[in-house]
């Protein structure tokens, strides 16, 4: 059974998220009139994640690295930074939670009349990506200069400014007679999809993941950070 779930945390579950992102982009276009900007929110989140998990993961790949670097204890060392607390396994459920439980948010957006809570939802979210990602990409530049490091990057800033920051924008123009409610709802709405996405899974997983045989659900390699590092500097 691990040894399937850890084939499946592979790449096999990029590609099911890949196609979730083209089923949902193909409804977005033809329901484009029709859909609140609440609904809208939840279908740009499963369009644009796959292409950001795939910017993280592959191309250029590598935020475990430095995730876990950032979120690791300091007495690991360099020891478990293919692994804890960022493993395959903790961030695909994080992953496929921020796709999917936006779609789930995108149903009362359009029948509950609770758009303007899942849009401002959304829009949190877009701009935390864009920060988030603007600050590991600064933290990486302090700590990588002297290896080489120029600019203020880490995998996952390109697709979070050219996609998320987009959105939030559009989003934020489109809702109108916005209420204290609807910004409570929105926060509330916000705080159970990052709560359920990251701490409630990754905290018991992250420690299951280490009792692993093997190699089991760790990344292969720093990725984008192998340039700056070697044996002796992490």
């Amino acid at each position: 059974m691990v040894k399937k779930l850890d084939k499946w945390c592979n790449t096999i579950w990029l590609v099911c998220l890949g196609i979730l992102g083209v089923i949902v982009a193909f409804l977005l276009i033809l329901n484009w009139n029709r859909w609140t900007p609440g609904a809208k929110g939840g279908a740009f989140l499963a369009v644009i994640m796959p292409l950001h998990v795939l910017e993280e993961w592959k191309c250029p790949g590598g935020l475990h690295y430095i995730y876990n670097i950032i979120f690791g204890p300091k007495d690991f060392g360099s020891r478990y930074l293919d692994r804890y607390p960022m493993s395959r396994f903790t961030d695909m459920i994080t992953n496929i939670g921020l796709a999917v439980i936006p779609l789930i948010y995108a149903v009362p957006a359009q029948l509950g009349g609770m758009s303007n809570m899942v849009a401002i939802c959304i829009i949190i979210l877009s701009f935390g990506e864009v920060l988030a990602h603007t600050v590991v990409g600064c933290y990486s530049l302090k700590r990588y200069r002297k290896a080489g490091k120029k600019f203020i990057y880490c995998p996952g800033f390109f697709t979070a400014y050219v996609l998320f920051l987009p959105a939030g924008i559009y989003l934020c123009s489109q809702i109108s007679n916005v209420t204290a409610m609807d910004v409570l709802g929105g926060i509330i709405a916000m705080a159970i999809l990052g709560i359920v996405c990251v701490p409630l899974q990754e905290t018991p997983l992250k420690k299951w993941v280490l009792k692993q045989e093997g190699d089991t659900f760790a990344f292969t390699d720093p990725k984008y950070y192998a340039r700056f590092t070697d044996k002796d500097n992490y």
